[in-house]
């Protein structure tokens, strides 16, 4: 090859190239991102409306059903869905894969504008969002102390959140916990009324009389001065003495009809570290940061703050993502230096060279270096599926570089020049090492163009592969050769005296006697084809017995360490009683040895980011790391199911906190229909048969507990004749009871709001309600029971549409006993004895319905990729038959594939099959050298069979070298040991034991197949020279 030539004649452009490309990937390396998985671009849209004062039905009826309507033709909506609670709808819209997110934001913009004019007149904008993953916090931190809540909130909002909102990739920095200053002016509704007052006038009276404004400007000599006229309230004193003037002329003040009080705002949730009083501080980074440098410059800051702050005051790490991140990727790249040096030293083993092995793994990391420039600017990151695609790029890179040398060391052998030898040994197999590189690559090409969260996840280790690959193919056609041709030794492998000497001479003994008995064991073959062939075939059917003992699943279980306990307790229960609870569980919790830290949380924030009422909380434990306990996340995780089981009353689960964004649940049924009752009774009916199923834990249902409701119907024409409006006694209802923020003191940089509300010995009953005063418009004062009547009720917090139909969700996580795929198929089975009605259907969704789009997708991706490695070869031999020979190495892989996943226990999941795909590539590259090298020998005289034994025996210890290569340097992966190892290890184990067997059976099967496709091909062409002959003869 040409470029092989340049390359061992200018050895110093080839340095300086080699320099500058280094140089480049450093500098590129040193820009990338670190994350834990790639960015996932996720096709899901968010419309938000608020409907004040309305109940979920109505919420439903007049805003989440025209808004549907409006919005489910949008061009590549996958699917909708709706959730109306009270005051408020909210729409998820998920797209395909591979939608334009920008177009379609516009397109849902537009339609919005079509559907605003049909809402109701109470209802807001809705608001559109797009879901951004990155929005979920990456740090949460406990700030506690010796001090009282408010000075601990004023801390933290002065001196901590603003040097933390400062730092370059931090968009925000929330606080939780706190709860805020406010003034209550709690009225004597019946005082009110003597003086022919209502709450309405109170609330206009507080933001009337609470304003500063400009007066214009006064004339002062030659300049002018501005005029402003101040009214702002200061402080609760001035609340209390505001002037009241009554329609009889008096005044009289606030405080005469309302006491006054300097308070808090009322408790919406709280917050314990270990069982201490804290606040929470959420860290949010940009979507385009990096989270491990945002998690450092986070560190660095508050060490300087801890530095500043008082002493009493603490502030402490609950949750960092940043440190499983930085723990997993150093857990690959040192089994990717540990794979590495297997390799290596398995090249010294065969080479017994130590120049040889030098040339060799010297191209290992430029080959790696090379490829970061490339992932740099195809805009990846670093994560642990692009560092995985690089430790199976160590294995695999070497390949070329190998064969190439070896081929090289033949030359030498002879007695060939160096350079001559480099040139001539390059030249003569480089061709087959393009072939064998190449079909490698284009396994890679399906994934890229498929769609979907598989090719979302795994694109970026795709193309991390076809890089490096790409990468060690350049090194090994130019610097290989150019390194042989001056630092190979001439013919001996001895290259020191003494033992070493020795053992080099007993490891050559050793090989050749290898190679002499594999002669021997072919030989055997190719008179024994039949034998060969039926035995290969029994051992695959055999293996295919396993299939039934392999489970399937998604994606596997990345164990963090982190759990995540949410209690719901029934729906009537105070927010005090919900602490109370969590209290006494939190104590129980951290006598766990294994356990390290439990931050709980009660109310409307909590770890799960989800929309918590008062009896709701949630507790996210942090185990001790691995090597620190006796026990698995699992097996603690076991044991607080045992706990939770003896609190009264209270629906209890108990997962692992995912970090990899993809937490839907493992089972997810989704039963649609009409009626709520019909689906409460189906959800009950589904949740016991799958309650039934081995293998599940936290079954739930997304319906809610119905809620207690107090109904007020106004007879509007009754309150009509007392000059009443419905407007004015629903204001006067909700003001008394629920309170409203009149206005804000703002005083020294701190706001306070003031709020105006009935007393609170006035709003504890019904009879306190019915009671409530109303003013006419004549000053007359009636109680609402004259103009209303009381109706107590139930209804559903919460209602559920999937396709513009009502639904319910029944979802569960699975033990670590069962796969997802035997426990769909039990479910399966249970649920075709519940006999659905007409109108009603249940369909399968959560990680099982991600895993057969996946599989689906990666299946046609596999059979393009067989097809392309095919096609590759096809134009190498430029034959249509050698290349049928060589993909008989493809159904002997599925030996090995089946026992490695028997035999470690790993389940058949996406990353296996991403395996399997590379497999598809790699399998073939010994067969190919051997097939070429077969046929170049029978180009120089030797006979098919002699052809076979001669090219199986030189070319046996390149192949046995590439296959221990890629073996052991992906052996570190596939034991699954370390941080975020368990995404990595079943494809390391398919590729490791599919590589493995096919090696060894393809040495055999290979040269059996190619005798009987050559024979077959000689008959064709003597029926064709018979035809012609015939033909030719004439009649």
């Amino acid at each position: 090859m040409k470029l092989t030539d340049l390359s061992v004649h200018r050895p110093v452009g080839v340095v300086i190239i080699v320099i500058a490309v280094m140089i480049l990937g450093a500098i590129s390396l040193t820009n990338l991102s670190i994350d834990l998985l790639p960015d996932i671009n996720l096709p899901v849209a968010v419309v938000m409306t608020s409907y004040s004062g309305a109940a979920p039905q109505e919420v439903e009826t007049l805003v989440t059903r025209p808004l549907e309507g409006g919005l489910s033709t949008l061009e590549g909506l996958e699917r909708i869905q709706s959730l109306s609670v009270q005051n408020q709808s909210l729409i998820i819209l998920v797209y395909d894969f591979g939608t334009n997110m920008d177009q379609a934001m516009l397109e849902i913009r537009e339609r919005l504008d079509l559907i605003r004019q049909a809402l109701p007149d109470g209802a807001d904008d809705p608001a559109l969002f797009r879901f951004d993953p990155n929005a979920f916090p990456i740090i949460q931190l406990s700030l506690s102390g010796s001090v009282s809540e408010a000075q601990l909130t004023s801390l933290a909002e002065e001196r901590v959140i603003p040097r933390l909102e400062r730092l370059p990739g931090v968009a925000q920095v929330s606080l939780i916990g706190q709860t805020p200053r406010e003034i209550h002016v709690e009225v004597d509704p019946h005082r009110l009324a003597a003086y022919q007052l209502n709450l309405l006038h109170i609330v206009q009276l507080l933001g009337t009389e609470n304003v500063s404004t400009s007066a214009g400007t006064l004339p002062r000599g030659q300049m002018e001065m501005s005029l402003r006229v101040i009214g702002e309230l200061q402080d609760s004193e001035d609340v209390r003495g505001l002037p009241i003037p009554l329609p009889t002329g008096e005044v009289i003040r606030l405080e005469d009809v309302a006491e006054v009080k300097d308070t808090t705002a009322p408790t919406q949730s709280y917050a314990f570290v270990n069982g201490q009083p804290t606040l929470s501080l959420n860290i949010t980074k940009q979507s385009d940061a990096n989270t491990v440098a945002v998690a450092r410059a986070v560190e660095r800051e508050l060490e300087k703050l801890a530095a500043e702050l008082p002493s009493f005051i603490e502030i402490n790490t609950i949750l960092d993502t940043s440190q499983f991140i930085r723990e997993s990727i150093n857990n690959v790249v040192r089994n990717m230096i540990l794979g590495a040096s297997m390799a290596v030293f398995i090249l010294l083993v065969f080479l017994r060279s130590v120049h040889s092995t030098l040339v060799i793994a010297a191209s290992i990391p430029i080959a790696l270096i090379s490829a970061f420039t490339l992932i740099y600017f195809s805009g990846q990151t670093l994560n642990i599926l692009t560092m995985g695609g690089l430790a199976l790029g160590i294995g695999l890179m070497v390949d070329s570089s190998i064969v190439i040398l070896e081929n090289i060391y033949k030359y030498r052998e002879r007695g060939f020049h160096a350079v001559e030898a480099a040139k001539r040994g390059a030249q003569e197999i480089g061709s087959a090492v393009i072939a064998s590189t190449l079909t490698s690559v284009v396994v890679f090409l399906p994934i890229i163009f498929t769609t979907g969260l598989a090719a979302e996840i795994f694109f970026p280790l795709a193309i991390t592969v076809a890089f490096t690959l790409l990468a060690s193919l350049a090194v090994a056609i130019t610097l290989v050769p150019m390194l042989a041709s001056r630092l190979m030794p001439p013919s001996s492998p001895a290259e020191t005296q003494g033992w070493l000497t020795r053992l080099s001479e007993r490891l050559g003994s050793m090989l050749a006697l290898i190679g002499q008995r594999y002669r021997q064991a072919l030989n055997w073959a190719i008179g024994h084809r039949k034998t060969v062939l039926v035995a290969t075939l029994l051992l695959l059917g055999g293996c295919l017995t396993l299939v039934p003992s392999i489970g399937v699943e998604f994606l596997p279980i990345l164990d963090q360490g982190e759990i995540l306990v949410e209690v719901e307790l029934p729906v009537a229960s105070s927010l005090e009683h919900t602490v109370g609870v969590l209290a006494g569980l939190e104590q129980q919790i951290l006598d766990i040895a294994e356990v390290e830290l439990v931050f709980t949380s009660a109310g409307q924030d909590n770890m799960a980011m989800r929309g918590n009422a008062q009896n709701r909380g949630s507790m996210y434990i942090r185990l001790l790391p691995a090597d620190k306990r006796e026990r698995s996340t699992t097996a603690v995780m076991e044991e607080l199911r045992q706990l939770t089981q003896s609190i009264p009353d209270a629906e209890v689960t108990v997962s692992r906190l995912d970090s990899t964004g993809m937490d839907e649940a493992p089972v997810r049924i989704e039963i649609s229909g009409h009626e709520l009752d019909t689906l409460a009774e189906l959800a009950e009916e589904v949740s016991w048969s799958m309650a039934q199923v081995p293998g599940l834990a936290n079954i739930i249902t997304s319906l809610e507990q119905s809620r207690p409701e107090l109904q007020v119907i106004i007879d509007k024409d009754l309150a009509s004749q007392y000059g009443l409006t419905q407007n004015e006694v629903m204001q006067t209802i909700r003001l008394g009871f629920q309170g409203q923020v009149a206005t804000v003191i703002r005083k020294e940089g701190e706001e306070i709001n003031v709020r105006v509300l009935l007393s609170e010995q006035n709003r504890q009953s019904v009879e306190d309600l019915a009671q409530l005063p109303l003013v006419t418009p004549l000053g007359d004062s009636i109680t609402l029971n004259t103009i209303a009547r009381f109706e107590q009720t139930e209804g559903p917090p919460v209602i559920s549409r999937q396709n513009q139909q009502r639904g319910v969700a029944i979802s569960a996580d699975l033990t670590t006993e069962r796969d997802l795929g035997s426990v769909v198929e039990d479910i399966r089975r249970q649920l075709e004895e519940i006999p659905f009605p007409e109108g009603y259907q249940y369909e399968f969704g959560g990680q099982y319905e991600q895993m057969i789009e996946a599989f689906g997708d990666l299946t046609l991706a596999l059979g393009l990729a067989v097809f392309l490695v095919y096609a590759v070869m096809a134009v190498q031999f430029e034959k249509l038959m050698y290349p049928f020979i060589i993909m008989f190495s493809l159904p002997v892989t599925s030996i090995g594939v089946i026992v490695g996943l028997f035999v470690t226990g790993h389940s058949f999941s996406t990353p296996a099959f991403i395996g399997l795909i590379v497999l598809a590539g790699i399998v073939v590259n010994n067969a190919i050298v051997l097939v070429d090298y077969t046929n170049t020998l029978r180009q120089r005289g030797l006979s098919r069979e002699d052809a076979l034994l001669t090219a199986g025996q030189e070319r046996l210890r390149p192949i046995m070298m590439t296959m221990l290569t890629t073996v052991l340097a992906m052996a570190p992966l596939a034991l699954g040991l370390g941080e975020g190892a368990e995404l990595q290890a079943p494809m390391a184990v398919v590729i490791v034991f599919g590589l493995s067997f096919s090696t060894l059976i393809t040495l055999f099967v290979v040269p059996v197949m190619y005798i009987y496709m050559d024979r077959l091909t000689e008959w064709f062409k003597r029926r064709l020279k018979q035809r012609k002959k015939l033909l030719a003869e004439p009649h």
